[in-house]
């Protein structure tokens, strides 16, 4: 069992790589395992220290008083996840407490199995590397807590306040640059200390305060200007990288105290090293069956390795890295050599690449067509088959990304132009679609969805957007379409998948309710008795071809006087959507462009309203693209958290009271 518990805590640091930044098909699978073995290597520590504890003490086993401290060093955790989701930080106290008592049944257990050898004395280090591990790990879950970062933010304002050139609560501009200070230029590194800096000062951006910031310090610090969408994108991407360590590793905490760090992986690892070789040397192994050990080089050698992966892990994580300074001698010049090719690996993995995808339309075709998916639908009554199996999975590519970054530097010069007013910053993200409609001057009449609901708004229009595009599709329009076609049906699709697999990250609405409405309305041009075996054997294109025939052809139907339309709506939006070509003269990829800001829209609404909670939240499932475009708002000004002050003092960045 002590073995097993050693597995589980190889197995916990692979996981803790790999739910960082997979994000795919399988996602759902990796979160499941990543869950599981995150709560079995605590549950198994746990279990074998009670079962040593109820051992039979006439059992002289002097290796059981040697084991014991090894499964401190397990629940110490690695380095790489420390807790599986806020909610474990919030709650370290609790994990404290239960340090105190797995701490005193560890020091039972060696007074009660201790014998009279070597391996009494050789257990002692062990155990006081276990306790520093196990506390390690307490500490970097309450240095996470919200209320702790909350205090983070106070605690730094009686320095910040002895300094000039305050930028915002608790950090002067001194104190960023003194992050750099003697390092020298190293232009490999830019981007990462320019992720760095702003992630410091957004710090209470993260975790939901709203907070004054210097406008000098902005516009030169903040404000991205002169980059690529591209280069935009992998700015974001690595500071969600340092809020994901911030809040789910013990990174920080090394960063922060390198020297205590420093001194206490040194003692960890020096305890383990040399009770390797007193157990070696000194040991009378004929005492000791030899599975026993096998068991003990076992344990030793699997905690120096865990060690030293842990210390290369850090030594060049972009914590380490940023802080790199011109290389001076030939060890110095050998790390920076390693970096630099360390850097290439990361640069790669900065910007986000995948975004979900959900469908309507085909998952419709399918559940209809298919008798697995209608019989497993009488017992899934989450519709986890539906959120999760036809849920798909794109490329971000670089015209997605360009088009994102345009329309949100767009929308910010509008702004400027109107002075930076908050009132008309409220509106710009506010807006679900009815600005751009109103810019385009397009008759709202027909386009405009009656429900404050935004959750349904969405429904609509995806809907509106599936029908208009394989209308088009069917008609062979492909070649008229552009790059707008594929943009909007990527952000339609991306929003339904947030709007059934991620609601917390969306306004409150009745999602699952219209979602099971919407199936059920779709009757109307599936019935029963066509639904035969020969329609099954006909091609899927087909039979998706003559569903959406059957859509736009059809009249208003008969609803339930509390049904909720969103068929009908979406059906009346796509014939609209459809006219407006031949009305106003436009070409199919005119259409498709405003269809595409309209969804570009919503997504900024949805941005400004998802708290940073669930933002953060969502990092330990790879990231969302809305996360990545809610921190680029950010960056750009888009923000209401943010208020910009001219020639700042401490009184006027210091913003009321947040409760703790």
């Amino acid at each position: 069992m002590v073995i097993v518990s050693l597995i589980l805590q190889l197995v916990l640091v692979i996981s803790g790589n790999l739910r960082r930044g997979y994000i795919g098909k399988k996602l759902p699978y990796v979160a499941i395992i990543v869950w599981l073995v995150y709560l079995s290597a605590d549950w198994m520590a746990t279990l074998v220290l009670s079962t040593l504890l109820r051992g039979d003490v006439n059992l002289k086993n002097g290796l059981i008083v040697f084991w014991t401290p090894f499964l401190l060093w397990h629940l110490g955790s690695p380095h790489n996840i420390t807790a599986y989701s806020l909610e474990d930080s919030e709650l370290w106290l609790r994990h404290f407490l239960g340090m105190v008592f797995q701490v005193l049944e560890a020091i039972y257990i060696y007074v009660r199995f201790r014998s009279d050898t070597y391996l009494n004395s050789m257990a002692v280090p062990i155990f006081i590397a276990g306790v520093f591990k196990y506390g390690e790990r307490i500490w970097a879950l309450r240095s996470a807590s919200e209320k702790q970062l909350i205090n983070s933010l106070y605690s730094s304002k009686r320095n910040a306040s002895r300094q000039r050139n305050i930028i915002r609560i608790g950090l002067s501009e001194s104190t960023v640059n003194h992050c750099f200070e003697g390092k020298g230029n190293v232009s490999e590194l830019n981007l990462l200390r320019e992720a760095y800096s702003s992630f410091i000062i957004f710090k209470p951006l993260f975790l939901g305060l709203p907070f004054g910031l210097s406008a000098k310090f902005y516009d030169d610090k903040i404000y991205i200007k002169s980059k690529s969408a591209e280069q935009a994108f992998k700015l974001v991407g690595t500071e969600l990288g340092y809020l994901y360590d911030l809040l789910f590793t013990k990174m920080p905490i090394h960063h922060h105290q390198p020297k205590v760090s420093l001194y206490l992986r040194a003692f960890c690892f020096l305890s383990a090293v040399s009770s390797l070789i007193a157990f070696s040397a000194i040991t009378d192994k004929s005492q000791h069956s030899k599975v026993d050990i096998v068991v003990t080089y076992l344990l030793l050698l699997g905690a120096i390795c865990l060690d030293i992966y842990s210390f290369i892990m850090h030594a060049f994580s972009t914590w380490a890295m940023v802080r790199l300074s011109i290389p001076e001698n030939k060890v110095h010049k050998f790390y920076s050599k390693a970096v630099a090719f360390r850097l290439h690996s990361i640069e790669a993995k900065m910007a986000i690449k995948s975004m979900a995808q959900h469908d309507l339309i085909n998952y419709y075709v399918k559940a209809k067509t298919n008798k697995f998916t209608a019989a497993v639908r009488i017992i899934d009554t989450g519709n986890l088959l539906q959120k999760y199996g036809h849920t798909n999975w794109k490329t971000v590519d670089c015209e997605l990304k360009q088009f994102i970054y345009s329309y949100l530097e767009e929308k910010r010069l509008k702004w400027a132009e109107k002075h930076f007013r908050l009132e008309d910053l409220e509106k710009l993200l506010n807006g679900k679609g009815e600005n751009m409609l109103d810019e385009l001057d397009i008759d709202r009449d027909d386009l405009e969805v009656n429900t404050t609901d935004f959750t349904q708004r969405i429904f609509i229009w995806h809907f509106a957007t599936e029908l208009v595009y394989y209308d088009d599709v069917d008609r062979f329009r492909r070649g008229m379409l552009g790059s707008f076609c594929q943009i909007a049906k990527s952000l339609s699709d991306y929003m339904m998948y947030l709007v059934l697999v991620r609601p917390l990250m969306l306004p409150k609405g009745f999602s699952e309710v219209i979602n099971k409405e919407n199936y059920t309305q779709t009757n109307n041009f599936f019935p029963v008795e066509e639904i035969t075996k020969k329609m099954r054997k006909i091609d899927f294109s087909e039979v998706r071809k003559r569903f959406i025939s059957a859509v736009l052809g059809h009249k208003d139907f008969r609803m339930e006087s509390n049904s909720i339309e969103v068929l009908n709506g979406g059906r009346k939006f796509a014939q609209t959507l459809q006219g407006v070509v031949t009305e106003m003269r436009w070409e199919h990829e005119e259409k498709w462009e405003m269809i595409s800001k309209v969804w570009m829209e919503m997504m900024i609404h949805a941005a400004s309203q998802c708290s940073w909670k669930e933002h953060a939240q969502q990092l330990r499932h790879g990231g969302e693209l809305l996360t990545h475009v809610a921190l680029l708002m950010a960056h750009l000004g888009l923000s209401t958290q943010i208020r910009k002050v001219e020639a700042p003092d401490e009184d006027e960045l210091n913003m009321p009271p947040f409760p703790l």
